[in-house]
């Protein structure tokens, strides 16, 4: 008998229990399908993930302190500054000249008054006036007891949020002010917690205004005097660019800083002489992180990075890939126990038609290679089929992501996926399929010809 031979047997066989056949082709598909998405996620997640967020972005973000390097923590991730020390303009510059910097966006601050909110939303619990502060207009009925909140003191902080991956600052609800808004800020959790609302209520907040007020020395005798901005809060965020409740563009900033540094002249020697509170530096890759910030201390300041998170993330990754993939593994194992038990069946019902064919000459070899091709068979059609579901729920998976991260104002991750991986699965998937009907081919093999057609 020859492979021609066994071939036709294999496919007589399979065409006459289609049933069987089907349902362990099926069997075998969803157990592909499953290895291919799973192990394909997890390549994605590894490979992808990483160069993303190690070509530049938050990863490779550096906070430069206005303070002096210290020079005995230089390679802790998160040194302690040394004396505090002004940023300047020159200071600025000087980072953007830097080699390896994709970009240099200066955080500044502002002392100020708050009052929130100036104009509470339709049905909000939230009704405060500003001026003055103890009286509140009647709230909707059925509204529960509307806050009271005084005026009170604390920072607003500026940056740039053009391109919000380059920061650290993320958003909670409603949306980023503006570009350049003088008339739009978002606020922190701490605004919320200063007036008691939880962050699941933090909706409440988008749509009020808040008035800011900056303060500075307008005469002798200290006399102060404020400068007022009301702006509607578009949004809350949680961020760590600066120690502030209030988050805008820097030229809202930068206009109430130079109200507050006037008073300088009248005697207010606390006045700040810069705006800027810290910088964000970013490098162009994550490797040349530890160079810039060398250049940033030869500069003149002092700057932290989290490098370490890189390699944690890595490593979590790599666990995360294992354990897919052993999902994916025992999936297979489960279709390919399906397969023994078909063939197993298919040895009992087919020794009569065995031993015919021992006794017209058929050898031990040749009733085993009929059976292992007819497991093969079922690995490869099944490995074939489950490897182009899992190719689909792979690229559903990446257009759902995507869309999440768009939403999320992060840059997408690119679906691509390496040929080997649907390969790998319909060869894998045939090679356990062949492996399993290796017990039941044996087992027939070893069928006596004359039992059998007596049996």
């Amino acid at each position: 008998m020859g492979w021609g031979d066994a071939l036709a047997m294999a496919r007589k066989e399979l065409l006459r229990r289609p049933g069987r056949a089907v349902l362990t082709m099926v069997s075998v598909a969803l157990a592909a399908s499953l290895l291919t998405a799973l192990i394909a996620i997890a390549t994605t997640a590894r490979t992808r993930v990483l160069d993303q967020i190690t070509n530049g972005g938050p990863l490779a973000s550096i906070s430069v302190s206005a303070a002096a390097p210290n020079p005995s923590q230089a390679g802790l991730d998160n040194p302690t500054p040394g004396n505090a020390k002004p940023i300047t303009p020159a200071a600025l510059a000087a980072m953007r000249a830097l080699h390896d910097v994709t970009s240099v966006l200066p955080v500044v601050q502002d002392r100020v008054i708050i009052v929130p909110p100036a104009r509470p939303p339709s049905g909000s619990r939230l009704c405060v006036a500003p001026k003055p502060v103890t009286r509140c207009g009647a709230p909707p009925t059925g509204a529960v007891t509307p806050i009271t909140v005084a005026p009170y003191s604390d920072t607003i902080v500026g940056v740039d949020l053009r391109k919000p991956t380059s920061v650290p600052v993320s958003l909670l609800a409603g949306n980023y002010p503006a570009t350049g808004s003088m008339t739009e800020v978002d606020v922190t959790q701490s605004y919320l917690s200063h007036l008691g609302i939880a962050e699941a209520d933090a909706h409440e907040i988008v749509g009020t205004d808040v008035e800011i007020g900056a303060f500075s020395v307008v005469g002798r005798g200290f006399r102060i005097g404020l400068r007022w901005t009301t702006a509607e809060i578009v949004g809350v965020v949680d961020q760590q660019a600066g120690s502030g409740q209030i988050l805008a563009y820097p030229a809202l900033v930068l206009t109430d800083f130079a109200w507050t540094e006037t008073g300088r002249s009248f005697g207010d020697r606390d006045a700040p002489t810069s705006p800027y509170a810290a910088v964000l530096v970013e490098a162009d890759q994550l490797a040349h992180v530890e160079a810039v910030r060398t250049a940033i201390a030869a500069v003149g300041y002092s700057s932290s990075a989290p490098q370490d998170v890189v390699v944690s993330v890595e490593k979590y990754l790599h666990v995360i890939e294992i354990i897919l993939t052993a999902i994916g593994a025992v999936a297979l194992v489960i279709a390919a126990l399906g397969i023994a038990n078909a063939l197993l069946a298919a040895v009992r019902e087919r020794r009569r038609e065995i031993g015919v064919m021992k006794a017209i000459g058929a050898r031990d070899r040749d009733i085993m290679r009929t059976f292992l091709i007819e497991a093969g068979f079922l690995g490869l059609v099944g490995g074939a089929l489950g490897s182009g579901l899992g190719i689909a729920v792979f690229y559903g998976i990446g257009e759902i992501a995507n869309s999440y991260l768009a939403a999320q104002a992060l840059p997408g991750v690119p679906i691509t996926l390496a040929w080997e991986i649907p390969i790998g699965a319909i060869v894998g998937a045939m090679v356990i399929s062949v492996g399993a009907g290796a017990i039941p081919a044996r087992r027939a093999s070893r069928v006596a010809a004359r039992q059998a057609v007596e049996a």
